[in-house]
């Protein structure tokens, strides 16, 4: 009892939970053997393959091998999710190191984060075999370890293979049969449950080859293959150990112990390890002597440690299993490297060579595990990339030491798969390239200096073997684990582009590899078998007789064709089929080799990029790179099509009218024409390895740009900005006879418009080709007119319009008479067809609100078009009408074009509007005035002519004042004094002449106003001209001012003498006589022969007294 009390095992307790992952369906049912039961015969169901359902038959023959690479195979969903994948026994070897004095001999590699173990039997690879096989090995083992020790030490290696060794297992086999409950056992072989499909995204890719290091490989499904997680170390195992049940004992294991041997410490180790990995929570002791059964003994799993003569630390097995993995980790760290972990017998040191580094300077040593290695981080990176959301620069990690160990010439299928699967890392299938959500993403500093190209440590400073020496005590060792997560794929949408293409590439380029001889490609080359809906997609690590009546009928055939392949190929390819493939899942053809089919998913990859590289070059603004690489998508388009795969990925209309694009916004941004030219001549690196493969193909295709719609899109450089209108032009057409799109036909019509606008701004510039350019525009108008027409798009339709308006005024304006001389036909001819197209767009648009900016330009055209052939007809008047008619029809143009001015104050041209309105209202007033002055004063309308010609005036000059144009303003208001002066001088009563003057009188005082605003320096007054200049008429504003003196002293004067007549006309006249007399004096201090500035304000002045003066009268 105190032995018992001061046990070290009593209070320890270890974490182990098992979850299974593959096992067989249910534990057999046990029965009790009874006493004196002889052990020695064997039952009748002994070995027979009705009890292999229960895995009984491993105990006998249990062949480990290089399991792990196995159970890597058919559950790679663990790799890189746990720390360790091994045979159970290999675990438990290392676990009883510290009650062991036995050797160890495991190999270990490393994917990603998970370590593979395998029991190396030294006696069997290197000792037993010839001298050729794994010589680099056993020169190596002879070097490391003491050669006469390997060769004394022999039976070290073969203890297992003894007699005894051999009647113990036998022993325990019959024992484990005896064991099963009669009429248990099943009438047919067993049909093992795997687990249920893992549905896969993408298009089909081809399986990787179950490749392992042995010699002769040979297949074992593991009773069980359980995850295991002992305290914080997960790990996937394979066991056989039988599990029985039955009664209140539903889950137990079976043992057999020689009674006259007392159970030892590694047994207890064993049966505890084995029960912790299965669950299994009492172990059944069957005691023997010689063979016949004596007695039984039922003990908990959590009691083994205590055992008499087999009491042993869980927390020490704990602490080992700590510090072994620690060290692993810390020193296995690169991926396809083959390291050993070896312990010699009696020994407290375990080594792990690194065998790979050790060997690598010899020649011609071929390392037996690179191809295993490189298949396993395939299918894994395969599997990740297809069921799981792991990180992609892990999965890129895989592929890129995938392909550094796999030969492409071997294995063109897997390396040319793993570029395509890299490519993809990249560019996703199905990433759209407008929006391409390929966002860069963060990383800390140190992460961006990992470079999974490179070894994680640098070989030369690796001194190729580490060391772990055992602890006696227990004391976990600790250390540092070098292995890091692979930073994220980051990166912009170009720069991951890049490296798509690059992949892309390098796939093509391991095409070459594949049989190229149609015989050979029969035999070798493995059909694609694509999904079928609602049809299972049997797994790897499904036992291959799992298939109901109906399957076997209906795969009959094919079994039978695969036979035939399967006698001539050493490890033909599967195909895992894809329910969700992006653009295979219609496909039904089984006829398409690999090498077509990979070819395909590259070309098809090469477009999605390229599409959307040229989208982004879009975007940004560089359009000579993205005409470059439409030119590249387009020529991988045209291989696309010549594949025995039916392609419906990419609308070429979409193709042909980003093209479009790209040409029509070039000639919008003419001024950086040098760089887009730059760009479009420079190819990358990715570019022009593409082009090899793309001549190559071309050529193996009998592909011809020039037969094929996609040729417009194909030019040699960029020369005009005609030859890219015309060019974007012919790609919209293109595009249009592919697939009529609404989008394509609003941009084929701006590029229409865009053409016509290049013609018309060359005939303003160019008047000898002006007719050449305007009939070429006109084609290009009604055609774009046709278009908008056809898509209703008003506003543009409403532009058209305008533009053909704007050209027929050109047209008017190339057919002007070089002595400008009266309007001609074809003038009349061209206004006219302006007219009617610019109303034609007014119709169209309807009211302003629709489209303003098109609304007011439209109105600001056909306002100049009025103006410009009113201005034209009042300056030449038509010589076959008469005067009278002519100045009828002038003012009825003039009238149009005020109707279309806006003097909407919100309008951007209202200041443009007024000026325009101030020089027709001061045109109409000088048709009215010269009307007055030719006819007599018996004229019919001769008042109603003087109204409206005062009016003009008064308008014109208002709308001056307000656009400050000083030189019209004074000219307007001089031309209202001389009208009133003319109306004075004929009038015959002098109380009419007086009130005429007297309105000329106001006029000067209005002048007045402009005067102020030019003494208030709001106004800039033109500068003023020699006197010389003066006498050429009133144009300078010295003139201008000069004849407002004259005038304004000789109205007053005037007026006083008006005012001074006897009979005086009324009875205010002394008194006005005496106010105008005043006037005058002041307008008498206006010398002649001053400056401008000088004039003005004096005059100013002087205008303001009479001003001051005049309003005192009326005060009055």
């Amino acid at each position: 009892m105190e032995d018992d009390e001061n046990d070290p095992t009593e209070n320890e307790e270890v974490k182990s939970t098992a979850v299974v992952k593959y096992s067989v369906p249910n534990p057999a049912k046990y029965l009790k053997l009874k006493c004196n039961t002889d052990l020695n015969l064997p039952p009748s169901n002994w070995l027979s393959s009705s009890a292999d359902s229960y895995g009984l038959q491993h105990v006998l023959y249990h062949r480990k091998g290089f399991s792990s690479f196995r159970m890597a195979h058919m559950f790679p969903d663990c790799v890189g999710e746990v720390d360790v994948v091994s045979d159970a026994e290999n675990i438990k070897n290392l676990l009883k190191l510290p009650y062991s004095k036995a050797h160890i001999s495991m190999l270990v590699h490393r994917v990603e984060n998970t370590l593979l173990l395998d029991d190396f039997d030294i006696y069997k690879h290197l000792l037993k075999t010839s001298e050729t096989e794994w010589k680099w090995l056993k020169e190596f083992l002879y070097d490391a370890v003491n050669h006469e020790t390997v060769a004394s030490d022999k039976n070290l290696y073969t203890k297992s293979r003894r007699r005894e060794a051999l009647q113990k297992k036998s022993l325990v086999s019959k024992f484990l049969y005896h064991s099963l409950v009669e009429g248990d056992v099943k009438d047919s072989p067993f049909e093992a449950q795997g687990t249920l499909p893992i549905p896969l995204h993408g298009p089909p890719l081809p399986e990787a080859v179950s490749a392992t290091p042995d010699p002769s490989p040979f297949d074992h499904n593991y009773n069980r293959n359980v995850v295991w997680t002992f305290e914080d170390i997960e790990m996937l195992i394979g066991t056989d150990l039988p599990i029985f049940g039955g009664g209140t004992h539903p889950c137990i294991s079976l043992r057999l112990r020689d009674v006259s041997k007392p159970i030892n410490v590694l047994t207890g180790i064993d049966y505890w390890l084995d029960n912790l990995m299965s669950n299994v929570p009492e172990v059944v002791m069957c005691y023997h002597l010689k063979g016949i059964v004596q007695k039984y003994e039922l003990i908990k799993t959590e009691d083994l440690p205590r055992l008499d003569n087999s009491k042993f630390s869980p927390k020490l097995i704990r602490d080992v299993a700590q510090s072994i993995l620690s060290f692993l980790k810390s020193n296995a760290t690169k991926a396809g490297h083959t390291y050993w972990l070896f312990k010699g017998k009696n020994e407290d040191v375990v080594k792990l060579y690194d065998l790979t580094s050790l060997c690598s300077e010899k020649e011609d040593v071929k390392n037996p595990f690179t191809i295993p290695v490189g298949m396993l981080l395939y299918r894994v990176a395969r599997n990740m990339k297809h069921t799981s959301d792991r990180q992609p620069g892990t999965i890129r990690m895989l592929l890129k030491n995938s392909i550094k160990l796999l030969p492409e010439g071997e294995y063109p299928e897997i390396v040319t798969s793993s570029h395509y699967m890299l490519s993809d890392l990249y560019v996703p299938a199905g990433t759209n390239p407008e929006s391409p959500g390929l966002e860069q993403m963060e990383v800390d500093d140190e992460s961006m200096m990992y470079d999974d190209d490179e070894d994680l440590l640098d070989s030369d400073k690796d001194p190729g073997m580490k060391v772990l020496v055992l602890d006696p005590n227990g004391c976990v060792q600790k250390f540092k684990n070098h292995y890091r997560s692979p930073p994220p794929i980051n990166g912009t949408v170009e720069e991951r582009c890049l490296q798509a293409l690059q992949h892309v590439a390098l796939g093509l380029k391991c095409l070459k590899h594949f049989q190229q001889t149609k015989e050979t490609s029969k035999q070798q080359e493995e059909e694609v078998l694509f999904a079928k809906p609602f049809e299972p997609i049997p797994m790897p690590y499904g036992t291959l007789n799992e298939t109901n009546d109906a399957q076997k009928k209906k795969k009959n055939k094919e079994k039978k064709k695969k036979e035939k392949i399967g006698d001539k190929t050493d490890s033909a390819l599967l195909l895992k089929n894809s329910n969700e493939a992006q653009t295979w899942q219609n496909q039904q053809s089984s006829n398409i080799s690999w090498k077509d089919h990979l070819k395909t998913l590259l070309y098809e990859k090469a477009v999605l990029v390229y599409a959307t590289l040229s989208e982004q070059h879009f975007v940004s603004g560089c359009y000579g790179n993205s005409l470059r690489t439409i030119g590249l998508l387009a020529r991988c388009q045209l291989i696309m099509n010549k594949l025995l795969y039916n392609y419906h990925g990419l609308e070429e209309n979409c193709l042909l009218g980003r093209a479009g694009d790209c040409c029509i916004m070039m000639v919008q941004h003419w001024d950086k024409v040098d760089p887009y030219r730059q760009q479009f001549q420079a190819n990358t690196e990715e570019d022009l390895k593409m082009l090899g493969h793309l001549e190559k193909d071309e050529q193996s295709y009998n592909v011809s740009i020039g037969e094929s719609n996609m040729k417009v899109v194909f030019i040699y450089d960029i020369r005009t900005i005609e030859q890219m209108l015309l060019k974007g032009v012919e790609c919209y057409d293109e595009a249009l006879k592919s697939c009529e799109n609404e989008s394509i036909l609003r941009r084929l019509g701006n590029s229409l418009n865009e053409v016509a606008s290049f013609y018309l701004n060359k005939a303003k510039s160019a008047s000898d080709v002006t007719e050449e350019m305007c009939n070429k525009a006109e084609a290009y108008l009604i055609k774009g007119l046709n278009v908008f027409e056809k898509v209703k798009d008003d506003a543009n339709i409403a532009l058209l319009y305008t533009n053909m308006g704007h050209l027929h005024r050109l047209l008017a304006h190339a057919n002007t008479p070089q002595n400008r001389g009266e309007l001609s036909q074809k003038e009349k001819l061209h206004y006219n067809k302006a007219f009617i197209n610019y109303k034609k767009a007014l119709q169209v648009l309807g009211e302003r609100k629709h489209c303003p900016g098109i609304w007011d330009a439209v109105r600001w055209e056909l306002s100049t078009a009025f103006f410009n052939m009113g201005t034209i007809m009042h300056e030449n008047p038509p010589s076959n009408i008469t005067k009278t008619e002519a100045e009828r029809q002038v003012i009825e143009v003039l009238q149009k074009a005020l109707q279309y001015c806006d003097f909407d104050e919100a309008n951007p041209k209202f200041p443009l509007y007024q000026y325009r309105a101030a020089m027709i209202h001061y045109r109409i007033g000088c048709l009215y005035h010269s009307h007055i002055w030719m006819s007599g004063n018996d004229s019919a309308n001769r008042k109603n002519v003087i109204q409206l010609a005062k009016i003009n005036y008064e308008k014109a000059s208002k709308y001056y004042l307000l656009s400050l144009d000083v030189i019209s303003y004074f000219t307007s208001q001089m031309q209202r004094v001389a009208l009133s002066e003319y109306l004075a001088d004929t009038a015959n009563a002098l109380n009419v002449k007086i009130k005429h003057l007297q309105y000329c009188l106001d006029i000067f005082i209005e002048i007045n106003d402009m005067m102020r605003l030019i003494d208030e320096k709001k106004v800039d007054v033109p500068e003023g001209e020699d006197e010389e200049n003066e006498t050429k008429g009133f144009k300078t504003c010295l003139s201008l001012l000069n004849l407002i003196k004259q005038r304004l002293q000789h109205v007053l004067k005037i007026l006083v003498k008006l005012c001074l007549t006897k009979p005086s006309p009324s009875k205010d006249c002394p008194r006005l006589a005496e106010i105008y007399k005043y006037c005058y004096m002041l307008s008498l201090s206006l010398q002649d022969g001053v400056k401008c500035d000088e004039l003005m304000n004096k005059l100013h002045l002087v205008i303001t007294q009479i001003g001051d003066k005049v309003a005192e009268k009326k005060l009055d």
